[in-house]
């Protein structure tokens, strides 16, 4: 599941469970036709069965109640939190760019040879946070390359400088991103670019 589907996940949850508060507060208030606002939220057997239970119940209830509150913590902290390094990690590099060269010189394809060839996702994440920061309005870049291999997912994060024009950016963004995906051979299903104005006495750091 992308960034995107999570967001569109999360508001729709959200949604719904402010519909169904306003709901509540609605028909308490005795303006919903055919629902009693003294009635009980709950049914008479549920109810019962909370009687019965107690205070039993009441210990059961607390317990879920933590339980749910951790999940939900943790959740937050994982969607949340940034993550210091790129979720993707060792890449098979394609048999296209798998070249080495042999005792008199001459290429080598690697398909010809035992093996497999990797890289690491933060070297190529670095390279193009140095390719993005060769544009003097970036005064810094920060690239994450998550998902799956054959559905990369780029997020890149940029600081400008007070007077660099979006246009400008926009198509040094553009112009970086395709050189990225010629050398690695990843095409971006999903590009996220955000870009702030670094704040007064940002330092650049190449």
């Amino acid at each position: 599941m992308t960034h995107a589907d999570l967001r569109v996940l999360w508001t729709v949850i959200g949604l719904l469970l402010v519909a169904v508060g306003a709901f509540g507060v609605v028909a308490g208030l005795g303006h919903v036709g055919g629902v009693d606002p003294e009635a009980p939220l709950l049914w008479s057997g549920l109810l019962g069965l909370w009687h019965d239970t107690a205070p039993t119940g009441l210990v059961v209830l607390l317990a879920l109640g933590l339980l749910l509150a951790l999940l939900g913590l943790r959740l937050l902290n994982r969607q949340l939190r940034p993550r210091p390094e790129p979720l993707m990690g060792e890449l098979p590099l394609p048999d296209s760019m798998a070249v080495v060269s042999g005792t008199d010189g001459a290429a080598l394809d690697a398909m010809d040879l035992p093996g497999r060839t990797t890289v690491r996702g933060a070297v190529l994440t670095r390279g193009l946070e140095r390719d993005l920061t060769r544009d003097p309005a970036v005064r810094e870049a920060s690239v994450v390359l998550a998902g799956e291999v054959t559905r990369p997912e780029l997020l890149i994060r940029l600081y400008l400088g007070p007077h660099a024009r979006l246009d400008t950016v926009h198509e040094h963004v553009g112009s970086a991103v395709a050189r990225f995906s010629a050398t690695t051979g990843l095409c971006p299903r999903y590009l996220d670019v955000t870009a702030r104005v670094a704040p007064t006495g940002f330092s650049r750091v190449r």
